[in-house]
């Protein structure tokens, strides 16, 4: 049976360094190179952020990128998959976003250009740090009003703040069913990260195109946080990190091993005979 695995990164297949263990890489690669595993990630990261943290895996399958919102190959920039905004929704979210003084990062495409665009003066300090570290990448867009977006192609929004300061615009997109909006604590600092998408948008529908789209019959999922809630009931087995959010745990298939001591890749060598 054709299978697909596809691994959550932070706080699942990559360490706490935010990169993949030498040992994992070397695992995986070869598993890839010589068994001709169909591995690839499924992210709530930008392709410039996830091939950073991945530098030195193999990737020769197309990639799940923004919680589910874009699948790309990561060799060519072709998306083969994009969920975005359609334009009455774009309006009601401009409308309750400036009601609450909240301007989050925003995601389009302008033509074939990527683009992360803000509001200048407006940045939270969490935001700040999320820029900080991405100093030089090309597709920053910093602008002085959303009309500058109005021709892009929004696919994502992201709202990086404390807890008590994105409550109350959590609590408008997460009760309309237009929306899907996940909204959990960062995994490496105490701000909370709020993302909005179109409804439909999530690592679970993505990771079934993909596999449709390859043709593999077995969908074998890992993770660790909420974000992957779809991506484990897309999955026709779905492994938890020990290290795993309670809820994710309860719907996973089994809970395998830490994801500092390499858990995915020790899965996968150790069910070979199972799945290659």
């Amino acid at each position: 049976m054709k299978t697909l695995f596809v691994s959550d990164l932070d706080g699942t297949l990559l360490t706490a360094k935010e990169t993949v263990s030498e040992y994992s890489m070397r695992l995986l690669n070869k598993l890839i190179d010589e068994r001709g595993m169909l591995f690839t990630y499924a992210t709530a990261r930008s392709l410039n952020s996830a091939a950073k943290a991945v530098w030195g895996l193999r990737q020769n399958l197309p990639v799940i990128l923004y919680n589910g919102a874009i699948v790309m190959e990561p060799w060519s920039g072709k998306k083969l998959y994009n969920s975005h905004f359609a334009g009455e929704s774009r309006e009601y979210i401009r409308r309750v976003l400036a009601e609450h003084d909240v301007w989050p990062l925003v995601y389009s495409f302008l033509g074939n250009k990527e683009r992360v665009s803000w509001i200048r003066g407006k940045e939270t300090e969490g935001m700040k740090r999320y820029l900080s570290r991405r100093a030089g990448d090309s597709r920053l867009n910093p602008v002085d009003s959303p009309d500058e977006l109005k021709d892009d192609e929004i696919f994502y929004y992201t709202y990086i703040d404390a807890k008590e300061n994105t409550d109350a615009v959590h609590s408008v997109f997460a009760g309309d069913s237009r929306f899907r909006c996940i909204y959990q604590q960062e995994t490496y600092q105490t701000d909370y990260w709020l993302e909005i998408m179109p409804a439909g948008t999530s690592k679970g529908a993505a990771a079934s195109a993909l596999k449709e789209y390859l043709g593999a019959e077995r969908l074998v999922a890992f993770g660790d946080a909420l974000n992957d809630c779809e991506l484990f009931r897309a999955a026709d087995e779905a492994y938890a990190v020990k290290n795993a959010d309670e809820s994710l745990k309860g719907i996973a298939t089994a809970v395998i091993g830490y994801s500092e001591e390499d858990a995915v890749s020790k899965f996968i060598c150790g069910n070979l005979d199972k799945y290659l």
